[in-house]
């Protein structure tokens, strides 16, 4: 016999997803009431013509532990919403200035958003926080119409916003609890692993992980919602040699889904093998400056790529300021360099956010939209060498016009920044990593050099603290390399005719920049996966904000000439007083 369902029950199984859920049921009514927004006796340029309400719901647990020891634990729930208004028209809006965004008046959204699921408390926090988004809007028109006034616009200007198909996708979403006792065990015990090396003078292991959902809903008809979780693990450590010079080295985890995190047996062998390093490290010779051939191994080389090229295949617009004003702008270093080879010409390379593996190992690019909602596409960013395209957002570019679905960060003045997902660097014409080997003693050989380098690991993301990451993009400037501060190799070695390697620290690369990519001879049938976080100009190893988790899939490298240089920096004086001695502490 046939059960009869309850009248309530009855009624939300015939609601549609939106009517069912509260959050995107409120977004939707009041999304349609903030259409008829208006500013007495305000001009035509003040009517809104795109409005975007983003919520992200999530439970955030940070953990942090030190030899065993835990010293943090915390855990939050919150919601985030993005309220984005823009008035004028898709040619000629508020965005673009170097003030775009900012509000001199006083603001009454709530910070933060409420938590439980009260329609009408969730409306009316929307409605301020877009009360607030609004005037905002409309006080950078007025400072970028006067800003026009001062300058002598340019003939090829190009529109600040550009149109897209509305995405309707809500998926079902089932929450999964995160296991804070668990994960703090683990952590502790992971960190303990650094107890058994007295060479290393400082260690710490972070856990982060959000499990949450994102709602979004825009004007132009998109309706979105989507499980958003992640997780991160990352260890540095830091040593110090006899001469006082320091020693950084660090590593991270990922996964898109934190309940099939990396097993603790295989976290807890890379973690041996940093200390192991280090401890290597810390009795290596200092590195002697060099110009000559140099091999990358292909998690070295994954890792440059992921500076040189991913740094660089998003293109912003540098912003309208006032005449004489000075704006911190970097671009990019492939901005005039369409149609240019900046590869050999038997190497491509693809961004495919839509791949979720590669070779059975999950990818940590992928993700189902973008921070603009639109759906992300494979973009085939250099072929046989030559740049055929960028990765591109909403606001169009000279030579992106459309959004192909890779607004992965926050940008500044009022827009969104591009980032790269899964990053597929590939060659036609390919050898063995002996082999390459190989050819590099023979080309230090034809060139009279006593030894060829060898880069097995890059510092990237940066161990190192921000001031140390600032000073090495000035230094790179300097030089005559990328204005971005480029990573200093952790695992060097010099090669020898015999084909010994002998482990040397100290050494920075000097005047690499996207130039040196030209100079690449051979590439390597061995690949490697290396996946890390960016979350925004510079990839930190202790990533914070907006989180874009990004993979790279390259083969080794030959360069024909690389040039390293040892810094000569004034060295602290390492400990007088011995380390405690080891009393066991917690089980590794």
């Amino acid at each position: 016999m046939a059960t009869l369902l309850p009248v309530s029950a009855r009624l939300l199984l015939s609601q549609d997803p939106i009517e069912a859920d509260v959050i995107l049921r409120a977004m939707r009514d009041e999304l349609e009431r903030s259409r008829q927004l208006r500013v007495v006796g305000g001009a035509g340029d003040s009517l809104p013509y795109f409005i975007s309400y983003t919520v992200g719901d999530a439970d955030n647990l940070s953990i942090g532990a030190e030899l065993g020891s835990v010293f943090h634990v915390n855990r939050r729930r919150f919601r985030s919403p993005i309220v984005e208004v823009r008035v004028g028209d898709y040619d000629f809006d508020n965005t673009g200035h170097v003030f775009s965004g900012l509000y001199s008046g006083s603001r009454y959204d709530a910070q933060p958003w409420p938590l439980d699921d009260n329609y009408s408390v969730i409306r009316q926090d929307l409605w301020l926080a877009t009360d607030h988004a609004y005037k905002a809007a409309i006080e950078s028109m007025s400072r970028k119409r006067a800003a026009l006034n001062s300058v002598t616009a340019p003939a090829d200007r190009l529109p600040d916003f550009s149109k897209t198909e509305p995405v309707t996708s809500l998926a079902k979403v089932t929450p999964v609890k995160l296991d804070e006792a668990g994960w703090t065990s683990r952590v502790m015990k992971l960190s303990a692993v650094f107890q058994a090396y007295p060479e290393v003078l400082a260690s710490g292991v972070e856990f982060l992980a959000d499990e949450g959902v994102t709602y979004m809903m825009t004007s132009e008809g998109s309706a979105i919602r989507y499980r958003d979780s992640m997780a991160i693990l990352y260890a540095k450590v830091e040593a110090q040699a006899a001469d006082g010079m320091i020693l950084h080295e660090g590593i991270s985890f990922s996964s898109l889904e934190p309940e099939r995190f990396p097993s603790d047996a295989e976290i807890r062998k890379s973690f041996i093998e940093m200390a192991e390093d280090v401890r290597a490290l810390s009795h290596a010779p200092a590195g002697e400056a060099f110009s000559g051939p140099v091999l990358f191994e292909p998690r070295a080389a994954a890792q440059l790529f992921a500076q040189l090229l991913g740094e660089n295949l998003g293109v912003p617009r540098k912003p309208l300021t006032d005449p004489g004003r000075q704006v911190n702008f970097v671009s990019s270093e492939f901005e005039t360099k369409i149609g240019s080879r900046i590869l050999p010409d038997w190497m491509d390379v693809v961004d495919d956010a839509t791949q979720t593996s590669w070779q059975n190992q999950p990818l940590v690019g992928y993700y189902p939209f973008d921070l603009e909602g639109v759906k992300p596409r494979a973009v085939s960013v250099v072929e046989k060498g030559v740049l055929k395209g960028f990765l591109t957002t909403r606001q169009p570019g000279k030579n992106s016009p459309f959004s192909n679905g890779h607004a992965r960060l926050p940008g500044g003045y009022g827009t969104r920044a591009a980032g790269i997902s899964n990053l597929f660097v590939k060659a036609s014409e390919t050898a063995t990593m002996a082999d390459l080997k190989k050819k590099l003693i023979d080309m230090c050989q034809q060139r009279g050099k006593p030894y060829g380098m060898l880069v097995r690991k890059l510092d990237y993301p940066f161990s190192a603290d921000t001031p140390e990451v600032r000073a090495m993009a000035s230094s790179s400037a300097q030089s005559g390399g990328s204005v971005r501060p480029v990573s200093l190799p952790v695992l060097l070695y010099r090669v020898y005719a015999d084909g010994r390697e002998e482990l040397v620290r100290g050494l920075r690369f000097r005047g690499v920049s996207t130039r040196s990519l030209r100079d690449i001879v051979a590439a390597s049938r061995e690949t490697a996966l290396f996946d890390y976080v960016a979350s925004g100009s510079v990839a930190m190893l202790n990533p914070s904000g907006f989180l874009a988790p990004s993979a790279v899939i390259a083969p080794g490298m030959l360069f024909e000439e690389i040039e390293f240089e040892l810094p000569q920096d004034q060295l602290p004086k390492p400990p007088v007083v011995p380390p405690p001695p080891e009393t066991g502490g917690a089980a590794a």
